[in-house]
């Protein structure tokens, strides 16, 4: 039985990354957050499944604040409206304040 549950799991984590890496979700968002934001979020995304490696939290706030120079209140809001702890554990930790 725990083997099913994880199953359906791993597959529900995997529709999810779909979605997010495609362009419906480009276009679902675009209009609040921008299509260079949005590209600048599945680019992490897909350079963290290529190299098959969970993604921090903190480690993408600070891609995303750093080196793509978005506001940090932009993508706490981002955050917030995706609702990032769906993409647990694949996305993990919490953001140091």
């Amino acid at each position: 039985m725990y083997s099913n549950n994880l199953d359906i799991e791993i597959f529900d984590l995997l529709e999810l990354l779909d979605e997010t890496l495609s362009s419906r979700f480009i276009e679902r968002w675009r209009h609040k957050y921008s299509e260079k934001f949005i590209k600048h979020f599945q680019l992490k995304l897909l350079n963290s499944l290529s190299k098959q490696k969970p993604l921090k939290l903190d480690m993408l706030y600070n891609y995303l604040t750093k080196k793509c120079k978005y506001s940090g209140e932009q993508v706490l809001n981002f955050f917030e409206t995706i609702d990032i702890d769906i993409y647990r554990p694949f996305i993990y930790g919490k953001l140091k304040n």
